[in-house]
């Protein structure tokens, strides 16, 4: 039988020509090659067996009903598996459908909610440029007159300041409003985070509830499938071993007679090698007298040689000794040295501890003075404002007081002018000159 045969009969088999050695591609020659060396090992194993290698078709053709059962048991596990992952999973995608639709609301309300801040506070900025700039023009007329140099009315300023103040209270509103909105869309983002939790766990109950009775039903099927299997097997094991029982009294029965012809065959080989046997000895003889007397030789030489390399050892003993005695003193030397550092370690670890303690009260030093300067010029911003606060308020006082005098001034002056019209023009001129001069110092106080 030849291997060459065997892939032809492997070729009709199949009905395909397979890979061929005269193909154009390198990985089909060499997958022709391997075939031909594998169908080569399994003829010369036959023949070895005294197997009729036609039976190789008949095994092809009736598979084993132990992997027909294992085919169409995992057939059935992987379609029970598939239908219970999908089963499992729909949940998975229903939850990532509901996260994939929340976050595009959530970023459609994040970017309202932006646009609307933003609106907010331009408007905001503008409405309290605006109010800076009538607190600057108001600062600008405390002492009583405009750019233009006319008088500004204590009414006007008071009309001024009581619209400053709505206008800074409605800009106060604006933003409690949006601060109440804000709270409003925080408030229902932690419902709404409660909601997700609680169909989260719903999700989840729901999940292990079909993830169990999967896992009963995979176990229950796979017990079943497994006792299918078994008897399968148990059945093709009985065919098997009656099977394989004929074929051992076939195979006893050739063999008995193969060790007859082959004992006879030992005997006439053994009479030949004795014979081989007998020249051998004489010849071994004198070959062994030869290799005697050089092994001599060769020993003579040897012992000479072991002699020499004695000395050569007694010398480099020496060597050694006193390479031996310099490092030992080295290592002494190092292990003085080594304590040395150690105990500076020591030394230069005790500094650092120090340090570290020094650094932590210097640390908890430097907090408490930080605190208690931030104390201060927090009670000093509030200082402050009191003395603006107060400030302003007498400024608008002495506005007052001033306005005052001056009318008064005025009505004196106009009495004065009226009597004094024929009493001279020197005691009208000092009359009139002492008031303005006495009302005066409160114009820039």
């Amino acid at each position: 039988m030849s291997g060459d045969s065997t892939v032809a009969e492997g070729e009709e088999e199949t009905g395909s020509p397979g890979p061929s050695l005269d193909s154009e591609d390198q990985q089909e020659r060499i997958q022709a090659r391997r075939l031909r060396i594998a169908a080569r090992i399994e003829a010369k194993r036959r023949e070895a067996l005294g197997e009729d290698p036609s039976t190789r078709t008949e095994h092809k053709e009736t598979p084993r009903k132990s992997y027909k059962q294992m085919d169409d048991s995992r057939q059935r596990l992987s379609k029970l598996v598939s239908d219970g992952t999908g089963l499992v999973t729909n949940i998975q995608v229903a939850a990532d459908a509901r996260e994939t639709q929340r976050r595009a609301e959530e970023q459609e309300m994040r970017r309202l909610r932006v646009e609307k801040i933003d609106s907010e506070a331009n408007s905001s900025y503008e409405e309290f440029e605006e109010i800076t700039k009538k607190w600057l023009r108001s600062g600008e007329t405390r002492s009583g007159e405009t750019r233009n140099g006319e008088t500004r009315l204590p009414h006007e300023l008071w009309a001024l300041l009581d619209s400053q103040q709505q206008r800074c209270g409605q800009l106060i509103e604006d933003k409690n409003s949006l601060i109440g909105a804000l709270q409003q869309e925080l408030k229902r983002k932690d419902e709404q985070y409660v909601r997700d939790l609680k169909k989260q766990s719903e999700d989840i109950s729901l999940l292990i509830e079909r993830m169990e009775e999967q896992v009963r039903s995979l176990g229950k099927t796979y017990r079943e499938e497994l006792l299918q299997i078994e008897k399968s097997f148990e059945q093709e094991r009985r065919d098997l071993r009656d099977k394989s029982h004929k074929k051992w009294e076939q195979e006893a029965q050739a063999r008995r007679e193969r060790e007859l012809e082959s004992l006879m065959n030992r005997m006439k080989k053994v009479q030949e090698y004795e014979q081989q046997l007998n020249r051998l000895r004489v010849q071994d003889g004198e070959e062994y007298n030869m290799i005697k007397i050089k092994l001599e030789t060769d020993v003579q030489i040897l012992q000479q040689q072991l002699q020499q390399m004695k000395a050569t050892y007694q010398l480099n003993q020496e060597k050694l000794e006193y390479n031996f005695q310099v490092l030992k003193k080295r290592d002494e030397e190092n292990t003085i040295t080594k304590s040395q550092q150690k105990r500076k370690i020591t030394r230069l670890q005790d500094v650092l501890n120090n340090l570290k303690i020094k650094l932590e009260k210097q640390s908890k030093q430097y907090k408490e003075e930080n605190q208690a300067l931030s104390d201060d010029f927090k009670r000093i911003a509030e200082q402050y404002k009191e003395l603006q606060k107060k400030t302003r308020h007498f400024a608008a006082v002495d506005s007052k007081k001033f306005y005052d005098i001056w009318v008064m001034n005025e009505e004196e002056m106009k009495q004065l002018v009226g009597e004094g019209a024929g009493g001279g023009s020197h005691y009208t001129r000092a009359a009139a000159r002492t008031p303005l001069e006495g009302a005066r110092p409160g114009l820039h106080g």
